[in-house]
């Protein structure tokens, strides 16, 4: 007999109970049940697996050791088990998470803030707290990423992915313009953040021209998101 001692515990496994008597089964093939294991008293589904099992409670009369040959314990009790008839259940696989995604020069060539210029940084982009005054509601973003992952062929759930702003607001990227908003997988966010910040410090630090960080971020997106 193999034994699966905290099966279920350890994989969140529910047992479904039949509220009737097993001597009330007159049906061959109860709906709560795979036949033709009628007379058993729970249900299994092994969500690791799909597999199906019908269990008999401790000293039931349905135990039939012949059969029975896998013991679940489950609170501290021993369900004597085997394998139940029928189809087993196939676990439903998650999202596939997104591959990496390139915004379409097409559809968002980028569009910049008429207040950042070059003479304007010390007060806009090179001030403490400046990005949060003009950044879009997540309102706004949520109902233009909906419209935007059609056209971009991304099919996955809206949740894994972001509007992101091809120039971003740091480097005077437009904040509302769907020319400078794309829909970018979450897990890509990493791959340009930093070099956003880097580039925002340098135009700051005057080691590099706006125009210059703002060409660079463009290449950057464009071939490697």
């Amino acid at each position: 007999m193999k034994t699966k001692a905290g099966m279920l515990a350890a994989l969140g496994v529910v047992l479904v109970l039949v509220a009737a008597p097993a001597s009330a089964h007159s049906d061959p093939c109860h709906s709560r049940h795979s036949c033709p294991s009628d007379h058993h008293t729970y249900v299994w589904v092994d969500p690791s697996t799909g597999s199906v099992w019908d269990c008999a409670r401790p000293g039931a009369d349905e135990y039939d050791p012949a059969r029975d040959t896998t013991t679940i314990t489950w609170l501290g009790l021993p369900y004597h088990c085997r394998p139940a008839g029928g189809t087993p259940v196939t676990p439903k696989p998650p999202p596939p998470a997104p591959s990496l995604a390139l915004p379409l020069e097409s559809i968002t060539p980028g569009a910049l803030n008429a207040s950042v210029r070059q003479r304007t940084i010390r007060r806009t982009i090179c001030r403490a707290g400046w990005t949060a005054t003009i950044r879009p509601s997540s309102t706004y973003t949520s109902a233009l990423k909906r419209k935007q992952m059609p056209l971009y062929g991304e099919t996955g759930l809206p949740s894994a992915y972001e509007e992101d702003h091809l120039i971003p607001l740091e480097l005077g990227g437009a904040p509302r313009d769907p020319r400078n908003l794309w829909p970018e997988p979450r897990a890509q966010s990493d791959r340009s953040d930093p070099l956003e910040t880097r580039l925002k410090r340098r135009v700051c630090a005057q080691t590099i021209t706006l125009a210059a960080a703002r060409a660079a971020i463009r290449r950057f997106k464009f071939t490697q998101g």
